[in-house]
């Protein structure tokens, strides 16, 4: 039970956490991201396949001013969706009609130090900035551009769940990696396409035919 806590956390913040347009522009970016992950055991409590099976091999993830949706190929999760009017995330664990909400305002585990490396690695060609969270139990990773995935800290000023208010407000900007080195295991989560484009607002609603669960 706890190995599975554990995970479901991870995706979240896999979360959690896009038109292709510049900061001069003041403009934000609108569209679809594909992440590929990849896991780098550390002790033989697990093995790549394993961790494979319980997150999944691909995210997709669709974002509009704030508002998105990750949909994954297989593991724990099947979606997870967040609406900024409600400050609220949502996810299904599979088919069902069950649909599990919380707040994003959730208190989120307290960051010990934190550190910020410019230009420090290249990803779809794209140099990004390297954004290290220093935990107790473990350390977290993301990489950033603020010139292609520009957004505005402002969306998520309440979303306190796996620190996105704090990361967005230092990076302004989505992550194209994140990586978690915990105890056992590395997590990495690597933007492999990045399709600016329009996105319908409806595809963040949340389904009529969902029975919603709160958490």
């Amino acid at each position: 039970m706890k190995f599975q806590i554990s995970l479901q956390q991870s995706i979240f913040c896999i979360l959690l956490c896009l038109p292709f347009l510049s900061n001069a522009e003041g403009k934000y970016f609108e569209g679809q991201i594909l992440y590929k992950n990849s896991f780098v055991p550390s002790s033989s409590k697990y093995n790549a396949n394993q961790l494979l099976k319980r997150f999944g091999n691909e995210a997709t993830l669709y974002f509009k001013e704030g508002n998105y949706l990750e949909m994954y190929d297989s593991g724990l999760m099947r979606e997870q969706r967040y609406d900024k009017t409600e400050n609220r995330i949502y996810y299904s664990k599979d088919d069902s009609d069950t649909l599990h909400w919380f707040s994003a305002s959730r208190q989120a585990q307290r960051i010990l130090r934190s550190e910020i490396h410019p230009k420090k690695e290249v990803i779809l060609g794209i140099e990004c900035d390297e954004l290290v969270n220093y935990y107790v139990d473990k350390t977290i990773s993301l990489y950033y551009n603020s010139d292609t995935l520009q957004l505005n800290p402002e969306w998520f000023v309440n979303f306190n769940f796996a620190n996105k208010n704090t990361n967005t407000e230092k990076m302004k900007s989505l992550y194209l990696k994140y990586k978690i080195e915990a105890t056992d295991y590395t997590t990495i989560v690597t933007a492999v396409s990045i399709r600016p484009r329009p996105v319908d607002d409806n595809l963040f609603a949340v389904p009529e035919s969902k029975i919603l669960v709160q958490d």
